[in-house]
């Protein structure tokens, strides 16, 4: 059988080391050795299952999965460092358990965050192929008609030649001045509900994700918890 070779980079998030950005920088920076050998070249594949990878000169093994939900509050960046020292995601999770964030959440929008030390589980989660559909409700200026909501469901342009569409789009609630809608999309571009709302003109003042698949949020906001086998299976079935 023909070996399965990945990146590098890939494979030091597989094995719940780092995120790939910062095994690029570990990679360069000649820390990382496969079959005793230091490697600085960012097009190096690995076999998982036959090469020995370490870093520093410490042997990676593939770890225990863990995965945890957050609820993320709104004035938080989805990134483990920033250079305008805004307060991260990761100042709010352990940081003994090595994990990484399963996409991300722009620094105005809260709600349900996964992190992970599984590179596979976190590749599924985020792959549009497996049309995972991720749960938001929207706050919006003014009322929302019905026809706007047709658009949403037909698709509107986001930007040249980019087409985005919702898997669902419902009314929740309607007030004189603005309007809270749920959404469903499975795609998860940057900013696409945003840039959805912004084609239709309406502007969102809150963005809160719900649910992830059928894994709905259900931590106070700042706190996080770990996920159990089955909870992990209702993200993605």
């Amino acid at each position: 059988m023909t070996p399965e070779l990945i990146p590098l980079s890939r494979a030091l998030t597989k094995l719940g080391y780092c995120s790939r950005s910062r095994a690029a920088d570990y990679i360069k920076s000649g820390r990382v050795s496969v079959n005793g050998e230091v490697t600085r070249l960012l097009s190096s594949r690995v076999d998982l299952d036959r090469d020995i990878i370490a870093v520093d000169r410490n042997r990676l093994s593939r770890p225990v999965r863990v995965v945890i939900m957050l609820h993320k509050p709104r004035g938080f960046v989805t990134t483990s460092s920033d250079e305008f020292s805004r307060k991260t995601v990761y100042g709010l999770i352990p940081n003994d358990l090595h994990l990484f964030s399963v996409g991300r959440l722009d620094i105005d929008t809260t709600g349900l965050l996964l992190f992970t030390n599984d590179g596979t589980l976190q590749d599924k989660i985020l792959s549009p192929e497996n049309e995972i559909a991720k749960t938001y409700i929207v706050t919006v200026n003014g009322k929302v008609t019905g026809e706007q909501i047709g658009k949403l469901m037909k698709g509107v342009e986001i930007r040249d030649g980019v087409i985005c569409r919702a898997d669902d789009c419902e009314i929740v609630e309607t007030e004189l001045s603005k309007t809270r809608l749920r959404i469903r999309i499975h795609e998860g571009k940057n900013r696409e509900i945003r840039r959805m709302l912004d084609a239709i003109g309406k502007k969102v003042s809150r963005l809160h994700r719900t649910a992830i698949g059928g894994l709905e949020l259900d931590v106070p906001e700042g706190a996080w918890r770990k996920l159990t086998d089955e909870e992990i299976k209702l993200i993605l079935n």
